[in-house]
């Protein structure tokens, strides 16, 4: 199922903001059949948008693993996107021991990953130990 040549319902609803429209476009691709690394790449990122955190990860990391089967998408891309929304997800865990929980997923899914160092700092910046790239009050 496409929208635009190229270009799938789910992203032509992330564009327009639909984003609870775009997970039901891309699941729909999913249920009937589609099980390259791209729909749930889709739904990954409409769920992150949606702060669904626990659902985008979950898909980001199929996708990941699908691509490595297909090699069907920029494998840059998948992790640059999976680790945003990691990073995402750390800072809107309920606890700094949650989000460096999450950031663990990481090494696990992307061990060869380009993020791998940027894990680290982060988990350190959870936990009070590194200020944050957003605090002003801190000087660096």
């Amino acid at each position: 199922m496409a929208g635009r040549y190229g270009i799938s319902f789910a992203k032509v609803h992330i564009e327009k903001g639909e984003y609870e429209e775009a997970v039901a476009a891309a699941t729909a691709e999913i249920d009937g059949g589609n099980v390259g690394p791209e729909p749930f790449f889709d739904r990954a990122t409409a769920r992150e948008l949606l702060e669904e955190f626990d659902g985008s990860l979950t898909d980001f990391e199929v996708a990941i693993a699908r691509n490595r089967e297909t090699k069907e998408m920029d494998g840059f891309q998948l992790d640059d996107a999976y680790f945003s929304a990691l990073v995402a997800a750390s800072q809107a865990a309920p606890s700094p021991a949650q989000g460096v929980q999450a950031l663990d997923r990481y090494t696990r899914t992307s061990p060869e990953g380009t993020h791998r160092g940027e894990v680290e700092e982060w988990k350190a910046r959870l936990k009070g130990d590194r200020p944050t790239l957003l605090d002003k009050t801190v000087d660096m």
